[in-house]
């Protein structure tokens, strides 16, 4: 058995997969293996896969599959993982030299299930710090206040083997619709403060559309998913606070702004203010949304009271 196995999803990158691989064949660490998951792409990243695999034996596992999207070759890779600890990376990303190291470190150290890094988010070369981290005394409440991003985990594979906790596929939004419901079968979590992994946004990306498409919707039924585990575990009174915190970060502000521009996405933004109605009547008194800039709140209270026209001329949207 590794210590680590580390998942990379690979479609359509064959600019982008070399500096990723790079990142992960010279870790510090030294019992770990990297799963490559071909999804079906159709370029040059299977001839790239081959030559790490020709380089790194030891290291890398290729793996081919038809193509079914991220989540598909997530779950399809953890089938062949023998790691105790199993992390996410995208085939777009890199990672520090130092990742599996400090974040295994911190896993024997605290006995933890899971272990959070931090993330840069890197747009046009500039390394930006994500800090949405919210500091909270009981581990499991920060775990789901933080970035709900499967890719900043070291994760106990035993948690990820669960059935509800499988990706959902042919879907986006993948990461919310489970990721902050890992803390539920988990015993203990470990955050580290340094910056380890690193994120890039690129145009075209569900989180950065530029134009409208029916998969914005999919972000429903992956909250509805989310829900659904906390309430099959008992969990959903427990943990209120942090779950209608969720609703209002990624729902009713992130959604409703990416659903904003496009005359097709104001029936869904309607859909998203009915929600917050039905199941968080009172969320404007949030303990966390208090907390958040008055810019944030105005938005957040415009989408509510459905002035789109307003919105759309503060925030310069044609």
């Amino acid at each position: 058995m590794k210590k680590v196995s580390v998942i990379v999803p690979v479609y359509n990158v064959e600019d982008l997969l070399s500096k990723c691989l790079d990142s992960l064949v010279n870790q510090t660490f030294d019992d770990y293996e990297v799963i490559v998951v071909n999804d079906g792409s159709p370029d040059n990243s299977q001839n790239i896969i081959d030559d790490y695999y020709n380089r790194y034996p030891n290291v890398i596992k290729p793996l081919k599959k038809e193509n079914g999207g991220l989540s598909s070759a997530r779950n399809y890779g953890l089938k062949y993982a023998e790691g105790e600890y199993v992390l996410y990376v995208d085939s777009d990303d890199w990672v520090s030299s130092d990742i599996l190291e400090k974040m295994y470190m911190a896993a024997v150290r605290d006995n933890s299930d899971i272990v959070v890094c931090k993330m840069f988010s890197v747009i046009d070369g500039r390394n930006i710090e994500i800090d949405n981290d919210i500091f909270n005394n009981d581990c499991f409440k920060r775990y789901i206040l933080n970035n709900p991003s499967a890719c900043c985990k070291l994760i106990k594979k035993d948690i990820l083997m669960h059935h509800e906790l499988a990706f959902f596929e042919h879907h986006h939004y993948e990461d919310i619709a489970e990721v902050p419901a890992f803390c539920l079968y988990a015993r203990h979590i470990s955050f580290i403060d340094d910056y380890l992994y690193y994120y890039l946004v690129r145009e075209g990306s569900i989180m950065h559309q530029t134009k409208y498409t029916d998969s914005l919707n999919d972000i429903f039924d992956s909250f509805d998913n989310l829900i659904n585990i906390f309430i099959n575990k008992n969990s959903f009174k427990k943990y209120i606070n942090e779950l209608e915190y969720l609703y209002i970060v990624h729902l009713l502000h992130a959604a409703s702004l990416r659903f904003l521009p496009y005359e097709e996405g104001i029936s869904s933004i309607n859909k998203i203010c009915e929600i917050m109605n039905d199941k968080f009547p009172n969320w404007s008194k949030n303990q966390y949304y208090k907390k958040m800039n008055f810019k944030y709140k105005i938005v957040c209270s415009l989408i509510y009271k459905k002035k789109f026209g307003l919105l759309k001329k503060i925030l310069r949207i044609k």
